[in-house]
């Protein structure tokens, strides 16, 4: 077994075998477990040799074995597959978390090397099952995106007219400060601070116009966009704030990143959807829900004096309702904790729906800030920006409401004046917010029901309507019985209803998809095999391409097919890896079949007896994952309705964030998209239905505080 010599005496430490070198260095390392390494650079720097020997340049295995061992890896090694788990791009995220953390932890909040730490800090709140939470609150990340908040998030406002800034650094502030908080420490708060954040974040939440909350504008579900980006400016409205709808620049709102030693390119995550997720969290702790009175104390009650609405079961229950799911930190030895079937699933390193591990919650997240950035880009990552089965379930929470005359003089001003940094009316309404949804799948080789198509305006795709045709839901058979939904038309659309651990029709022999996978796996393989048949295998690719086309007929291509579909999931969670053009690994996952989810629901009748009957409907826009729903009322219904004025029909999109939170901004329906329309935030979560609260007074006051 070789030696190290030491210049000095050959009885010093470096004799030593390396092995047990790298054995002493790794456990110095871990002396302390949260935090960068401290004790290692003594040790470095004893002499010449042990540098050589231990240094990170030539010992790339030693800090890939502190980086596993300090902070989580799981969720990259499932993400870039072999990439992640080589010891270089191990031990280059090791010394690059660790100037990060070292940078947070000094608390300087105007320091040059800000956006990069927030960027590090940021994709370890992605990766997080445990052990970057807690190393991230070694360096007080919380602490200094607060400060940074108070003290910076409105600067520069004089290049902006006085608007705040959007920019990479504010968002990952926003971004990073909800990763950071939990319930007690927002309780924590006073009521002073709750106020002035609430005033600093309430112009990126309210002001879709400006700091618009979507990848690419809700108005398109056929995406990439096809043609060059000036013909959609040229059909947009101009306002003070720019364009109508608003494109995000991809040059401007894309940024690249090191990686575990590659380059990844990141879009930079909206500051107006994080922001209503932050503002609606802290309102719904520190403000009671307003009561109307008189009301009756129940539905018994209301009933006997034949009074439509909510009663004070209703508000007490609007009271304990928390639409905010805060994000799970997860521990720091869950691995260990798992039974042997369960944790032998997770070393597979393959996502699944099932996964126990917290980062698996920020998959469909992380792929949407990876992929998402240019909606006029056909090389975008293929990953899972939404998991089928997720809205399925009962859904509750809060939407506020915007004063018209202060959102319309915001959308026509050019300056951000006084009246909009101190509105007469700081608190906006809120109102309760809840459905029961139902998810329904299209599955190849059955045809989905086709998206409208643009007209005379390219920026129309149906928006309007949730992306279906004008004349749904009104067809005469449009039902749901025996596990599936019937749409009658022109002709039949048949969806399967999603019941969770309900295998469904899925069949890999007539999926079109998996089909067309097969023949272009067996066409490279050809290629592989012989290299002079390459105009044969491409004509073999071309001919199958074709076949599938065939089989679509018109209502879908065969490129958009695959890309929509080619990444989705199923319950086995496998994975197939091959190398791209660019050297990078992609990993596909198994085909679902899926073609389209169709989302369909209804208020619940006690529900709809105090805050409206609706219908709900809506579809998933496959490319980042954008959820729209379309809430319109029940014409049909024999509910009185309590209050005639918010019985329009109103659209909510969003994304789930974290899986766990539905966050957008809804909207009443107008006739044209280029309408700027008065929107408010909404945040709703999944809960468990429950039975009404009961009063324990005859009467309540003019508020209801909400239950700790």
């Amino acid at each position: 077994m070789p030696h190290l010599a030491c210049a000095t005496t050959r009885s010093s430490i470096c004799s030593l075998p390396l092995e047990v070198l790298d054995d002493i260095a790794y456990h110095l390392a871990l002396l302390e477990p949260v935090g960068p390494p401290r004790h290692l650079p003594p040790l470095l720097r004893t002499c010449k040799s042990l540098h050589t020997a231990l240094c990170v340049t030539n010992n790339t295995h030693l800090y890939a074995r502190i980086f596993r061992a300090k902070f989580d890896h799981r969720a990259a090694e499932r993400r870039f597959c072999q990439e992640a788990s080589y010891s270089s791009g191990l031990a280059y995220q090791l010394v690059a978390y660790c100037h990060a953390l070292r940078n947070i932890s000094r608390g300087d909040i105007d320091s040059p090397t800000t956006y990069n730490d927030y960027m590090r800090a940021f994709t370890m709140c992605m990766e997080n099952d445990g052990r970057n939470a807690q190393q991230l609150e070694w360096a007080g990340l919380r602490d200094h995106v607060e400060r940074f908040i108070f003290d910076r998030l409105w600067d520069e406002r004089d290049r902006a007219n006085g608007w705040p800034v959007e920019d990479i650094t504010n968002s990952l502030a926003l971004w990073l400060y909800w990763y950071s908080l939990t319930e007690g420490y927002l309780a924590s708060k006073t009521p002073l601070e709750c106020a002035m954040l609430m005033a600093l974040v309430r112009p990126y939440a309210i002001y879709n116009f400006r700091y618009p909350p979507f990848l690419a504008p809700d108005n398109h579900i056929d995406l990439p966009l096809e043609g060059d980006p000036e013909i959609y400016r040229e059909h947009s409205t101009l306002t003070p704030h720019g364009f109508y709808p608003t494109y995000r620049d991809p040059v401007l709102c894309k940024h690249s990143i090191m990686h575990y030693g590659r380059i990844i390119t990141l879009a930079e995550p909206p500051i107006g959807l994080i922001a209503k997720l932050l503002y609606i969290a802290i309102q719904e702790r520190v403000r009671p829900v307003e009561v109307n009175m008189p009301i009756p104390i129940d539905r018994a009650e209301a009933d006997e004096l034949g009074t439509p609405g909510p009663t004070q079961a209703d508000y007490l229950e609007f009271a304990q309702t928390r639409a905010v799911v805060f994000n799970a930190r997860g521990s720091w030895d869950w691995r260990a904790g798992l039974v042997d079937a369960v944790g032998a699933l997770e070393d597979e390193r393959a996502w699944r729906r099932d996964g126990a591990s917290v980062s698996a919650a920020h998959e469909n997240d992380w792929e949407r800030w990876r992929g998402c950035y240019d909606p006029w880009s056909f090389s975008a990552p293929r990953g899972i920006k939404y998991t089928f089965g997720s809205l399925t379930g009962f859904w509750s929470g809060r939407s506020l409401d915007p004063d018209g005359n202060e959102y319309y003089h915001a959308a026509s001003s050019k300056v951000f004046d006084e009246e909009l940094e101190n509105p007469t009316q700081p608190n906006v309404p809120e109102h309760h917010l809840t459905f029961k949804l139902r998810e329904h799948h299209c599955i190849s080789p059955a045809t989905p029901l086709p998206h409208p198509s643009p007209s005379s305006d390219p920026l129309d795709e149906g928006i309007m309507n949730g992306y279906f045709p004008p004349s749904f839901p009104d067809w005469p058979s449009v039902t749901e019985r025996g596990g599936r939904l019937f749409i009658h038309g022109r002709r039949d659309w048949v969806y399967e209803t999603h019941f969770e651990g309900k295998p469904t029709s899925h069949d890999e022999e007539t999926c079109e998809i998996c089909r067309e996978s097969r023949r272009v796996e067996d066409a490279e393989r050809a290629l592989d095999v012989q290299d002079d048949e390459t105009d044969d295998a491409q004509a073999q690719m071309e001919e199958a391409r074709r076949v599938v086309q065939e089989a679509l007929g018109e209502t879908m291509d065969v490129e958009d097919l695959i890309s929509s579909v080619a990444s989705d999931d199923d319950d086995t969670g496998s994975i197939l890896s091959s190398a791209s053009s660019t050297g990078e690994t992609e990993i596909f996952r198994t085909c679902s079949g899926i073609l389209d989810i169709i989302i369909t629901g209804e208020t619940l009748t006690r529900h709809a007896l105090a805050w409206g009957d609706y219908r709900i409907y809506g579809r998933v826009r496959s490319w980042d994952g954008l959820v729209v729903l379309v809430r319109a009322p029940a014409l049909e219904s024999h509910l009185p309705p309590p209050d005639p004025d918010r019985r329009d029909t109103a659209i909510f999109r969003g994304y789930l964030v974290g899986g766990t939170n539905l966050v957008g901004a809804w909207r009443n329906v107008t006739d044209s998209v280029h309408t700027i329309p008065v929107e408010g935030p909404f945040v709703v979560s999944k809960t468990v239905e429950t039975p009404l609260p009961s009063p324990q007074q005859p009467e309540v006051g003019a508020a209801v505080a909400h239950a700790q």
